[in-house]
Order: structure tokens, then C-alpha cells, then sequence
């Protein structure tokens, strides 16, 4: 890549010049979303929507496919994690209490 050149920039000319490679669209949304940035890639899709009728179908699902990229980024900023533990985790600590009390029990009683 050349000095000073966005690498997303670069990537974003790739698939101009590929539109047809479904392959240089999922790197360059791949890499829009590893950098966060998008709201960059949604700009440049609308443009082409908006000015290209004859790339405004296929802008339009890559459209698509940026906002689901958006919503699961959305849904994860969202979640707390969890901190407590599951229910079936205390089931399987509780069963796992009750064989090792049961086991110690045996040996005792086989002494």
C-alpha cells in the first residue's frame, strides 16, 4: 500500500474496479467493519446507489448486508456481559456434589 493511502480507501477502489467479485465486496465490509468504520462503506454504497443505475440493485444489498454487520456490532455493545452463573451450571455443580459426597460416603463405609 502506498504512503498515505487509506488502506479502506484502496480496498473501496478494488471493488469498483471488481463490482461484479461478490468476493472484493465481502473484504472490503469485512475490513470496514474490523476498523469500524462502517458508516465509511455505507457512504460510498449509497453513492453508487444513488448514481449508478445500473450498480444500484447490487449496492443496494451490500446495503443490506452493512446494516446487519451494524446491528450484531450494535447488539454486542448492548449485552452486559453475564457475570452470574446459568442455571445449568449449579445443576452440574449440585450433581457433581452429590457423586462426590456419594463416593466419599462409600469409601468411608468400606473402611
Amino acid at each position: 500500500m502506498a504512503e498515505g493511502v487509506d488502506e479502506l480507501e484502496e480496498a473501496w477502489g478494488r471493488v469498483l474496479a471488481a463490482w461484479d467479485d461478490a468476493d472484493a465486496h465481502k473484504r472490503f465490509l469485512a475490513l470496514a467493519d474490523l476498523q469500524g468504520r462502517l458508516a465509511f462503506a455505507g457512504q460510498r454504497y449509497r453513492a453508487v446507489r444513488e448514481t449508478q443505475p445500473e450498480r444500484r440493485e447490487e449496492a443496494a444489498a451490500r446495503i443490506e448486508q452493512l446494516l446487519a454487520r451494524a446491528m450484531v456490532r450494535v447488539q454486542t455493545l448492548r449485552e452486559p456481559p453475564r457475570t452470574g452463573r446459568s442455571r445449568v451450571e449449579w445443576v452440574a455443580f449440585g450433581v457433581s456434589a452429590m457423586l462426590m459426597a456419594a463416593a466419599l460416603y462409600q469409601a468411608l463405609r468400606a473402611r
